[in-house]
């Protein structure tokens, strides 16, 4: 959004509460798009007062008026939805702004998006705004709309169905209008009733931001739905979030744009591996925000908000009863797949289950062996021993069967589990409506559940407060004076300063001296230093393993040549210890110019893009949340006991909070890389073998 207008915030609740409306351009063709807004408000049974605006009619349907212009409407129009073309949907706001009307909707393409005319279009919009306090939604929009009230300043294809959605208390925020009724559809179908809806368009005036303040604050409202393509004003976005925290609404987004990554910053690994898409995700989550990346996926987390809006308040533990050993098998296999795998009752519960009549393992997920009589001892078991999610695994059954387990269920979730789960692929619907109204989640798919669960689970705990920067500032002293890129010795001396060691080294200025060498421990690495060349390998100005003197004679003749060409203002080039026998890491931060400084940390190496093993996390952060993070990741696993090796996960964690620590001192620190970053065995600490950091100006 390049500029942030506040409008009253009455006007912006008139979009949604409005008692007349005023649709102009309005037509009574049902083919065309300008009868939608009409017809989805009959079909809403919207009891305000609706008149529209075309000198072709006098009445639409047997319902409400129309007048020929504008200076017809009364002078008591709390809104209106506009459905010309641009250029007639810019005169008629200034028509409406000269009525007094101060909520405008305005549906049409051919603004901003388009260039040219439509840049002065825009101006013509914004002035509204700024000089008379017009709340504008769009342009390029399908619109807004009260589903409680069947209020409709909308287009929207699904709001022409009765029924297709259902009043209730989620409210949706999109940037796109063509996915809103596909996530509308799937919502409706898991039971999740819509309160506001609102289709950002082009965000000339309201944006994400403005909308999502709207329902944090809306008494209708109790979580909030987001689709989102961009952000365009992150610092909104922020207070908005916080504005959700404090009512207890919960947020979950559907957050679009992944292929994107590949866009990110060149002159790191760090920034190929964050990019606008994790960034974005990071500072999300860090806000609270459980994210999905697919439809089915909102729908789930939406579902699963609405009927469980209490977080559990301990980690999620989940036990499962199938009444198929095969769809235990597949469930626990997908569980881990999404990295929850089922934990194994305690030796007293398996002992209880072991008891149980049937001829079944005393393992989770247990298979109930067509035994449906001990269900109810198979729950009380479970959750005695500390579960508070239970799945029971359905195939179809014979009706009476299906009858008897039932009640089963819904007492169990009564009783014993805040959290109730039943996969199902094949139920009747009034039986799915009865489970759902006894606050069980019923999933014809097990991946968007898990997958939704999964979300829920990656959020992080409350932000710690960040370190004061004068502290982090003293210890690290200033940063040099310019921007651009600093050579990897310089680099590797900054970062010395947050803890982060490197290989004891010398560097040489354009002629080779053994005598400075003669401290060096061999093998020797040699790489020609530079603040114009990130990728040193790609330039000739690296080579590895040197052990003789006359392979360190070669490596320099061959290095200053191809430093001379590559870049002629440097003579200089680092010789230092070639170490090994720890394990390779990433430590990075890229200042996204959006969303902020997000951290990098994970599996690094050559390899450290195309394993793709890294998470993206936003300061600041605690100690224990960054180990929590690094221990979802495959070098977690390995950093913390892989066949009978550990190593020092708690030095890397200190050198991420310390890298988080000084991303938000320091504004004009741009970039971090360093990769890779040797951990060594517990104790020993971390070692920086590559580094380099970019300054802004």
């Amino acid at each position: 959004m390049a500029e942030r207008i506040a409008v009253p915030a009455s006007s912006i609740d008139k979009l949604f509460n409005a008692r007349t409306v005023a649709v102009v351009g309005v037509s009574a063709d049902p083919t065309k798009l300008s009868s939608m807004p009409i017809s989805a408000m009959l079909t809403h049974n919207y009891t305000g007062r609706v008149i529209g605006v075309n000198p072709r009619y006098t009445k639409l349907g047997e319902h409400w008026e129309c007048v020929p212009t504008i200076a017809d409407l009364p002078d008591d129009v709390d809104a209106a939805v506009i459905v010309l073309p641009a250029a007639g949907a810019v005169d008629a706001s200034r028509q409406l702004a000269a009525k007094g009307v101060r909520s405008i909707v305005i549906v049409a393409q051919g603004f901003g998006e388009a260039g040219g005319e439509g840049l002065k279009r825009d101006e013509a919009l914004l002035d509204l705004a700024r000089n008379q306090g017009v709340a504008i939604a769009g342009p390029n929009t399908n619109g807004l709309a009260n589903v409680a009230s069947g209020l409709c300043l909308s287009f929207a294809p699904i709001l022409q169905f009765a029924g297709r959605v259902k009043p209730g208390r989620i409210s949706v925020v999109s940037q796109s209008g063509a996915v809103v009724s596909s996530i509308l559809s799937k919502t409706s179908s898991r039971g999740v009733g819509i309160a506001k809806i609102a289709v950002c368009g082009n965000e000339l005036v309201l944006g994400l931001s403005d909308y999502l303040e709207y329902v944090a604050n809306d008494p209708e409202t109790d979580h909030v739905l987001l689709y989102i393509e961009t952000i365009r004003d992150p610092e909104g976005l922020k207070r908005a979030l916080a504005a959700c925290r404090k009512n207890g609404k919960r947020v979950a987004a559907l957050l679009v744009g992944e292929s994107d990554s590949g866009k990110a910053a060149a002159l790191s690994h760090t920034g190929a591996i964050a990019g606008s898409f994790q960034n974005t995700k990071a500072f999300l989550k860090r806000e609270g925000v459980a994210v999905a990346d697919e439809i089915d996926t909102i729908a789930a987390l939406m579902e699963f908000i609405m009927r469980y809006p209490t977080p559990l308040g301990a980690p999620m533990k989940a036990g499962m009863a199938s009444i198929s050993g095969g769809y235990a098998a597949l469930t626990a296999d997908a569980m881990s797949r999404y990295g929850m795998p089922f934990t194994q009752p305690s030796p007293g519960a398996q002992a209880k289950l072991a008891a149980l009549p049937n001829q079944s393992h005393a393992v989770n997920p247990y298979d109930i062996a067509a035994q449906n009589q001990i269900i109810p001892d198979i729950f009380r078991i479970f959750a005695e021993d500390g579960y508070n999610q239970m799945m029971i695994g359905f195939v179809p059954l014979a009706t009476p069967i299906r009858k008897g387990v039932l009640p089963m269920l819904i007492e169990a979730r009564k009783n014993l589990f805040p959290q109730f789960f039943c996969l199902a692929p094949d139920l009747p619907e009034d039986e799915i409506l009865e489970l759902q109204a006894a606050g069980i989640i019923v999933a014809a798919s097990m991946p968007p559940l898990l997958q939704a669960m999964r979300a829920l689970e990656d959020l992080p705990p409350p932000a710690t407060a960040p370190r004061d920067p004068a502290i982090v500032r003293a210890k690290i002293g200033a940063l040099p004076e310019g921007a651009g890129l600093m050579n990897e010795s310089d680099s590797k001396a900054f970062i010395g300063k947050l803890g982060i060691r490197a290989p004891k080294a010398v560097v040489l200025h354009g002629k080779l001296d053994a005598t400075a060498l003669a401290g060096l421990s061999r093998p020797v690495v040699m790489k020609g230093l530079s603040d114009k060349i990130a990728h040193k390998t790609e330039y000739g100005l690296v080579a590895l393993n040197l052990r003789t003197d006359a392979e360190i004679s070669a490596a320099w003749d061959k290095i200053s040549a191809a430093l001379a060409k590559a870049d002629p203002d440097s003579t200089d080039i680092l010789v230092e210890e070639m170490l090994s026998g720890g394990l390779e890491a990433i430590v990075g931060l890229q200042r996204d110019p959006v969303t902020g400084p997000a951290v990098v940390v994970g599996a690094g190496g050559i390899l450290v893009e195309l394993l793709g093993d890294a998470v993206v996390i936003v300061p600041p952060f605690s100690h224990a949340e960054v180990k929590a993070e690094i221990l979802r990741t495959k070098l977690g696993k390995l950093l913390t006991g892989y066949r009978g090796r550990s190593y020092d996960i708690d030095a890397l964690v200190e050198a991420v909070v310390n890298v988080g620590d000084l991303a938000l001192a320091e504004p004009r620190l741009d970039s971090i890389d360093i990769n890779p970053v040797l951990v060594q065995a517990p104790g020993q600490g971390v070692v920086a073998l590559d580094a380099k950091i970019t300054l802004s100006a």
